[in-house]
């Protein structure tokens, strides 16, 4: 759970670094001959892997997003009850940002900053993806009778919220919790805690029936796309 470069190919080695440096810096802050400089090569050799800073960037944004996918994924994918999937996509969630400390501040940084993207359909694809599994999983559980009829997206931006604001606020979470956030035990209680928060606020009672529209909740109609 270090934020340490990890042994591997110099392009791997690259973006482990770059990945910090724009976590720490933002797009606009970062250096690419400080990058350079910590992975152990010129600053013209990274243009042999990368012909520019907002390349480079996309390919961090992109492996990161790519790790969201995996990890919703296969939290979605594996079958079980509404119940025991919403408990491993929360769990899968708070995981890989406790894992890697660079993803929250990094998303972050992109939700408030405007910053060069080289590929952006490849970078919007990945994330409509992400969104859209979380959306249909939320409406399949309404349909089910399993979760309350509630705004699928207003459930995706919750989730997002509880998860991505702890790890990305991370100074502020360990004055709060008075403990070091990243340890096993603290990653651990953050894990049940919003666990209990989005299943007392999701799943539904004994009195729920299935939701007959196609947004999945009841209450104010969603928007169409």
């Amino acid at each position: 759970m270090n934020a340490e470069p990890r042994t591997g190919d110099t392009r791997t080695k690259i973006l482990e670094v770059a990945e910090t440096e724009f976590a720490l810096e933002g797009y606009a802050g970062a250096h690419l001959q400080r990058i350079a400089e910590q992975v152990g090569v010129q600053k013209t050799a990274l243009y042999y892997y990368f012909p520019s800073k907002a390349a480079l960037y996309t390919d961090v944004l992109g492996r990161m997003l790519e790790a969201f996918d995996r990890a919703v994924t296969d939290a979605l994918s594996r079958g079980g009850s509404p119940e025991e999937r919403l408990d491993r996509l929360l769990g899968a969630m708070n995981d890989l940002l406790a894992e890697h400390r660079n993803y929250s501040q990094i998303l972050i940084r992109v939700f408030v900053d405007r910053s060069q993207v080289v590929d952006l359909p490849r970078i919007e694809g990945i994330i409509r993806g992400v969104v859209g599994r979380v959306l249909r999983f939320h409406r399949e559980g309404v349909e089910a009778g399993a979760f309350r009829r509630m705004s699928a997206r207003h459930f995706f931006q919750s989730l997002l919220g509880l998860t991505l604001f702890h790890y990305a606020g991370r100074s502020f979470s360990a004055a709060v919790l008075g403990t070091d956030i990243f340890t096993g035990n603290a990653v651990a209680w953050r894990r049940e805690e919003v666990r209990k928060i989005v299943e007392h606020g999701v799943l539904a009672g004994p009195e729920a029936t299935p939701s007959a529209g196609p947004s999945g909740g009841g209450g104010t109609p969603e928007p169409s796309a």
